[in-house]
């Protein structure tokens, strides 16, 4: 089914890639058309540091000024016009200006050849964008990942998905997809998106994080049943999981714009793969973003309940995003996962500053 699903996709867009590089509406080629519009190459990009105060279980607490996992990022994009379709790039590399490594802080050796890199791809992609959506090939932050994601600290040593408030890894609301096609659409209020791996290279210590047949998709509605609502699912598939169909996490989210400057969202994960903060179970997460000037409050409340009773537990986050300018805000605030029986608690603490250009 999934490969049909693919080669619809291929074909659809092929047909409108052949008609829309042979017919332009003026008369002239393509060619001349896209020499014209030219690639508008754009250079953007984020430094990001912080401080973080962080406690595991009864061990002595951490002081760190860092920028945890690359979260600075320096990118180019571009869209060009073909004659009815456009080619769009991407490219976005992850690097530390705290210790210089783009991977997590919290490693203490390089045990594999992206670990320790001062600057690591994050994504890069090429595609086309047609009247029937974008399909593209490269590495892509999944559906699941963008789709619902609701935290604004999700770029900070708050993160909710460090502190198992949401799920986390390539499967979960964290890492990216290599080596994949996307297809994304929007049409009126739904907005569609499907991603599948397509790579064979899955040993050794610089393989795809992601394999053949792997895929995520998501589905999106705003503004249909009422002003300000937007719903939808997500689901996150990997072919090689433990059962014989392999194994999944689906999540079902939710946002509502309860008044021009508060809104509250909720999201229900059923979660197979266990990721580096929670285990395979249930995490119900809801929260509030309120605004009161260049302040933006967020309160969260997540409750995970793990297939291993002994591992539930409940995450609780509070902080505010000041926004000094446009570009340029700083933000402080707890975020704290407590544990109901075996397993360790954390607690963090922390500050962070980022300007974006």
């Amino acid at each position: 089914m999934n490969k049909l699903f693919t080669a619809v996709i291929f074909m659809a867009v092929s047909s409108t890639l052949a008609f829309a590089g042979g017919h332009s509406m003026d008369g002239h080629s393509s060619n001349a058309s896209a020499a014209k519009a030219g690639s508008g190459v754009k250079f953007f990009g984020r430094l990001y540091v912080g401080y973080e105060n962080k406690t595991t279980g009864a061990a002595d607490s951490i002081d760190n000024i860092r920028d945890n996992d690359g979260k600075s990022r320096l990118g180019i994009k571009f869209k060009e016009n073909l004659g009815g379709i456009s080619l769009v790039g991407h490219a976005e590399w992850k690097f530390d200006i705290a210790d210089g490594t783009s991977g997590a802080d919290s490693a203490t050796a390089c045990t594999g050849a992206r670990d320790c890199r001062t600057i690591d791809l994050h994504v890069g992609n090429l595609g086309f964008l047609t009247g029937l959506g974008y399909i593209g090939m490269g590495s892509f932050e999944s559906p699941y990942k963008t789709m619902g994601m609701y935290d604004s600290n999700m770029d900070t040593a708050l993160a909710l998905n460090n502190h198992g408030g949401t799920s986390d890894g390539s499967f979960g609301i964290g890492g990216t997809w290599d080596s994949s096609i996307s297809y994304h659409a929007a049409m009126g209020p739904m907005e569609i998106a499907y991603m599948r791996g397509m790579s064979d290279d899955v040993g050794g210590s610089n393989a795809s994080n992601v394999k053949k047949g792997d895929y995520a998709f998501g589905i999106k509605l705003t503004d249909m049943l009422a002003s300000g609502l937007e719903f939808g699912y997500a689901r996150s598939h990997d072919k090689s999981g433990a059962s014989n169909y392999g194994t999944s996490n689906d999540k079902m989210f939710a946002s509502y714009k309860v008044m021009p400057n508060m809104g509250i969202f909720y999201t229900a994960e059923e979660i197979e793969i266990a990721g580096t903060n929670h285990a395979a179970g249930d995490i119900r997460t809801m929260g509030t973003h309120y605004t009161m000037g260049n302040n933006m409050i967020q309160l969260v409340y997540a409750n995970g309940n793990m297939d291993a009773a002994t591992t539930d537990y409940d995450t609780f986050s509070i902080s505010n995003q000041m926004n000094l300018s446009k570009s340029t805000n700083l933000v402080i605030g707890i975020t704290r996962k407590g544990v109901e029986g075996s397993g360790n608690a954390v607690r963090t603490y922390g500050l962070g500053l980022t300007h974006k250009f």
